[in-house]
């Protein structure tokens, strides 16, 4: 071998290890969130009492707005747009006699990202601390699509503490061919780790924003437009949430909630949760075609079908999900 051949190597190997150390010590880190860089469109006092909680994985931030003897309800978000996803919602809600608590899940908006597996454990275990914190011993809980899924696990683990369920678009009944392809890419622990790293993390981001512009091409809303430029922010400029999206895609049982909807229909049958699940017809993300079985789960469940509706039904048709959701719970 050449000396140039040999300095090549040689090179080649330190760089190698230094990648990997770097990986190493990044990847043991609690990243920061939006706080580094905050939007314009999403700042901290996006909604009225504001807080940040410092838990033992992280720092979380959170919102308690509304009367204060209103009908309390938690609302958990999906997977990328953090606790604006209910910026219509929320805000009809305390305006008609609840208390409303939302939060950023952990890695999105002003909530912090820990080095952790972003599992159906993580995100009911965060639900169930911020509940303790704030001093909520039952509220009514709603939760779309991901926040559909963990709104589900939390009623089966805490069926104590859920007065009425309402789901939006839930997930973790997804068949294996409902996954897009660079979802199940991901899944692979090497690509996980590659794309997170800081080096290859513009190329990621990039790669990202293209899938995520192109499953929402269609958007003329402006109300659509605005949260999605909310998420595209979060996926640029909040340090954790790649870590969060594709921890959350690789950890979450998108497809493995069936013993949870089960426990919730079982829950139906011998106490008297009611649950309400609201799902566009047009659904694409989390197919409409999943609403059959989660009926079969739960078939006491009141299923509202919006007509040409897509995920987004809860931004693009806030007024009738508000609507909806109000008369369920009152």
């Amino acid at each position: 071998m050449s000396s140039t051949l040999r300095i090549l190597s040689l090179l080649g190997l330190v760089l190698a290890i230094v990648i990997q150390t770097k990986t190493f010590y990044h990847s043991r880190q609690t990243l920061p969130c939006l706080y580094q860089q905050p939007s314009e469109l999403y700042h901290p006092d996006f909604y009225n009492g504001g807080h940040n909680l410092k838990l033992s994985l992280g720092q979380m931030r959170y919102w308690e707005f509304g009367p204060s003897n209103g009908k309390r309800v938690v609302l958990i978000h999906g997977i990328s747009t953090g606790a604006s996803t209910y910026d219509k919602v929320g805000r009809y809600l305390a305006e008609n006699n609840h208390r409303v608590l939302v939060f950023d899940l952990w890695g999105r908006g002003y909530s912090e990202a820990p080095a952790t597996y972003y599992d159906e454990s993580l995100y009911v275990t965060q639900v169930a601390l911020l509940l303790q914190k704030v001093g909520w011993d039952k509220a009514d809980v709603v939760g779309v699509s991901l926040g559909g899924g963990i709104a589900t696990s939390f009623t089966a683990f805490y069926p104590e503490m859920v007065n009425k369920l309402v789901l939006i678009a839930p997930a973790g009944l997804m068949e294996n061919e409902d996954i897009p392809w660079s979802g199940k890419l991901v899944q692979h622990p090497l690509i996980r780790h590659v794309v997170t790293h800081p080096f290859i993390r513009p190329l990621a981001l990039l790669g990202v924003k293209h899938f995520y512009n192109s499953a929402r091409k269609n958007i003329v809303d402006p109300e659509s437009i605005k949260i999605a430029n909310i998420a595209l922010y979060q996926f640029e400029h909040h340090p954790g949430f790649l870590r969060a999206f594709i921890g959350t895609v690789t950890d979450f049982p998108f497809s493995g909630l069936h013993e949870r909807y089960r426990a919730v229909g079982q829950l139906c049958d011998n106490s008297s949760l009611q649950v309400l699940v609201i799902w566009g017809d047009a659904d694409k993300t989390v197919p409409f075609n999943n609403s059959k079985l989660l009926k079969t789960y739960i078939p006491k469940a009141i299923l509202e079908v919006y007509a040409d509706g897509g995920h987004d039904i809860i931004v693009s048709e806030h007024q009738k999900v508000s609507n909806d959701i109000a008369h369920f719970l009152q």
